[in-house]
């Protein structure tokens, strides 16, 4: 038996380890992914999700479901604090948030299996989810944020089990991390120069958890972008983001090339105002969008490459393209005041149909069914 003052000693050392773990920020974890905030939706945003939806978009906070050939759309979840990324499956639907202007603002992921009526809401304190890619019960996840240790950029990426809600592997990247495509259980990332490393595309097998940079021998080419063609072949682009002599330029990805000449691989110039693009059966469509603002009203913000010809269409668009998702045979556009455009493989002069979501006013993130 356990005499008062052993008692005492005891309750004091387990208070001690609390206020230790606390001030870690590990015991916020650990409670926080053990008993998860519960979002309920209703019978009909379900329907949505699971039977009828074949699109995610959102801004800032809200996320809608949309069927491309109804166009119906119906908002699924309002969140705190802005959305970084968004993921649609068959059988999850997850949003990861985060706060870069307060810090101690909840981040993590707001995760939804099929069928169910809730979004479960899991904190993710080290790491601010920024890009994410689901396959299967596996998400590959990038942090926003760069750490230095022994004065290296870095940035902390994982791959979570949305199951068991558990990471199963973390660790951290030469430089930030700009881009997140994948295919399959293959994520491919994009990385930015450093003060030690040039830009480079990596690739990471979320079974295995092997990961491995594909640019043996780099020079520093200010790569921000990255997609992957249902072929397989890859692409990468340097965005007008970067405002640097190589903007606005595509890539195809050669992996017999050593050591790596960028230039030697050049595909197209999109000059000016190349922001995203997306691959799909041999063609690419590409938004055109001004980070300067100084051309908000751009006449034709689409271009449709031919990855073989090399040939580029532009398509005129009365609305400013935010993002792109390959949806079955066709892109799906989304447009900063909420407008949807699709656009054919044989697009000639502006998008085949379109239509608008109206309660979406500041459109920010596009994501297809898989």
């Amino acid at each position: 038996m356990v005499g008062k003052e052993g008692w005492v000693l005891k309750v004091w050392l387990t208070a001690l380890v609390a206020l230790i773990l606390i001030s870690l920020g590990i015991f916020h974890y650990v409670s926080r992914d053990a008993k998860p905030k519960l979002t309920t939706i209703d019978a009909e945003a379900t329907l949505a999700i699971d039977e009828i939806g074949d699109l995610l978009v959102t801004d800032d906070h809200q996320v809608f479901t949309v069927n491309s050939k109804t166009q119906h759309s119906k908002l699924i979840l309002q969140t705190s604090q802005p959305i970084s990324s968004v993921n649609y499956t068959t059988d999850h639907t997850v949003i990861t948030v985060y706060n870069p202007e307060d810090p101690k603002a909840f981040k993590g992921f707001y995760i939804r299996d099929k069928q169910s009526d809730k979004f479960a809401q899991y904190a993710t304190p080290q790491l601010s989810p920024k890009h994410s890619y689901v396959y299967g019960d596996l998400m590959f996840v990038s942090s926003a944020e760069k750490t230095s240790p022994k004065g290296s950029d870095m940035t902390k990426v994982g791959i979570y089990q949305l199951k068991d809600h558990k990471w199963v592997k973390e660790w951290l990247v030469p430089g930030g991390v700009e881009d997140v495509k994948g295919v399959g259980k293959d994520v491919f990332f994009v990385t930015s120069n450093s003060s030690d490393t040039s830009s480079n595309v990596y690739k990471a097998d979320l079974q295995s958890g092997d990961w491995g940079k594909m640019i043996q021998e780099a020079r520093r080419y200010p790569l921000d972008q990255v997609s992957i063609d249902s072929n397989g072949d890859v692409y990468m682009m340097i965005s007008q983001r970067n405002k640097t002599e190589w903007s606005n330029k595509i890539f195809k990805f050669n992996p017999q090339q050593v050591p790596y000449e960028l230039t030697s691989n050049f595909i197209s110039n999109t000059r000016p105002y190349s922001f995203s693009m997306a691959a799909l059966q041999g063609k690419m469509l590409i938004d055109r969008y001004d980070v300067t603002n100084n051309a908000l009203d751009i006449e034709k913000p689409l271009a449709l490459l031919d990855l073989k010809s090399q040939k580029q269409v532009q398509l005129a668009w009365d609305h400013r393209p935010v993002g792109i998702t390959p949806l079955g045979d066709q892109f799906a556009v989304l447009a900063e005041d909420g407008a949807i455009a699709l656009v054919g493989m044989d697009a000639a002069d502006k998008p085949q149909r379109e239509f608008k979501i109206e309660e979406l006013t500041a459109g920010k993130e596009i994501c297809g069914k898989r």
